[in-house]
């Protein structure tokens, strides 16, 4: 009967390794194929060339193969299932995918001082169908690279071989992180090349979404700040944390969507409260972000007291908050990116709206940096404790 349960037991364990193997085997095959979607499109957009006669329809199809690229990468992401075994290949297409999106910003900055010297050449009306493009183009590609994240994040969170693939992972995690930043740094200046010929004027405000959002966000910080980890408790402190990040995580997402909405059916009037607003949303985050970092240290520093099974939890719900906080902080930037696109008084206020966003993404990438440090120290323990 021993030997029966035995030979349970040993089936049992094969049975659930291997079945992570189709999900890994799967997904290995949709991210080389998002792979040879977006070097194609790479390569179609650099062999794009704006003249005074073809401004707005090129860009406009560019657009279009950007929103398909967002489209398939959100695909691949919803259809992610643990368990994963993770691989050379996975992490190679997860590498490709970010080096190319930065390629498509770099060929996004090239456009943008394209349209700049039609200026003199061609109409007004087309100029400005032009710049609307191009703002399209540069937030679309944007996306891309949230995606991109998010999606690495996600795969992180449910793969089971963490500890095998640990010193691959962490490398991937900080390619990926430093081309985020150029790309991102490159589509503000392309945004600015756009602005540069750019004067308008018109309608509307989300004021008190936002101030709602930043109280709310601003209360959950302080939460998060207030909470003493311990040995005993980190399990439940972490997964109510983890639970309240969430929430908080789901209503930037509806504010989001709901500007993408208004989009689609008007334009902005931009004033210095509403830019001020964007800013006080970034800064927001890092408060939440800097309660992560704290997270961090006491986790590092109770490892050696805190049981196994207890750590196992903590460190599950660290690598959630910390995928969903880098959401908030890609939710936030698309915010701005939309409003710049919707907004028909960029020539009154582009200065102030560069400057800030430069403030904005530097917030963003101090928090980025935070979830990325909180995944590199949950690697580790995984690796040390065999978890």
């Amino acid at each position: 009967m021993k030997q029966l349960w035995n030979n349970f037991i040993s089936t049992a364990a094969v049975f659930i390794f291997f079945m992570g193997i189709p999900a890994s085997a799967a997904l290995k095959e949709d991210l080389q194929d998002l792979v040879f979607q977006s070097e194609s499109f790479k390569s179609e957009l650099s062999t794009l060339e704006l003249n005074a006669s073809s401004v707005c329809a090129p860009l406009v199809e560019a657009n279009q193969k950007a929103r398909d690229m967002v489209n398939a990468i959100s695909a691949v992401d919803e259809s992610l299932s643990a368990p994963l075994q993770l691989d050379a290949d996975i992490l190679d297409a997860l590498e490709l995918l970010s080096v190319t999106n930065l390629n498509l910003a770099n060929e996004a900055l090239r456009l943008s001082l394209d349209l700049q010297q039609l200026d003199n050449a061609a109409s007004v009306l087309t100029i400005k169908d032009g710049i609307t493009a191009m703002l399209q183009l540069s937030d679309d590609i944007g996306t891309m690279a949230d995606r991109i994240g998010e999606m690495a994040d996600k795969i992180l969170v449910m793969a089971d071989n963490i500890d095998i693939m640990a010193d691959r992972i962490v490398t991937t995690q900080e390619i990926q992180s430093a081309n985020m930043i150029t790309s991102t740094d490159t589509l503000l200046q392309t945004q600015t090349n756009a602005l540069a010929l750019v004067s308008v004027i018109e309608t509307s405000t989300r004021a008190l979404d936002y101030n709602e959002l930043i109280a709310d966000g601003m209360e959950l910080s302080s939460r998060m700040h207030s909470v003493m980890l311990s040995p005993w408790t980190m399990k439940y402190q972490l997964q109510n944390i983890a639970d309240d990040v969430e929430s908080f995580r789901e209503q930037v997402t509806a504010l989001s969507n709901s500007i993408k909405n208004d989009s689609e059916n008007g334009t902005l009037y931009i004033d210095d409260t509403t830019i001020m607003q964007l800013y006080d949303l970034s800064v927001m985050l890092t408060f939440i972000a800097t309660a992560v970092d704290g997270y961090v240290i006491a986790i590092e520093g109770l490892e050696p007291t805190t049981s196994t099974p207890t750590l196992k939890d903590s460190l599950n719900s660290m690598l959630k908050l910390s995928a969903d906080i880098g959401v908030m902080a890609d939710r936030i930037g698309e915010m701005g990116d939309t409003i710049l696109v919707m907004a028909d008084n960029i020539g009154m206020v582009s200065d102030t709206f560069i400057t800030t966003q430069q403030f904005q993404n530097a917030n963003l990438f101090a928090t980025q940096n935070s979830v990325l440090a909180a995944q590199q120290m949950a690697i580790a323990i995984i690796v040390s404790r065999g978890l």
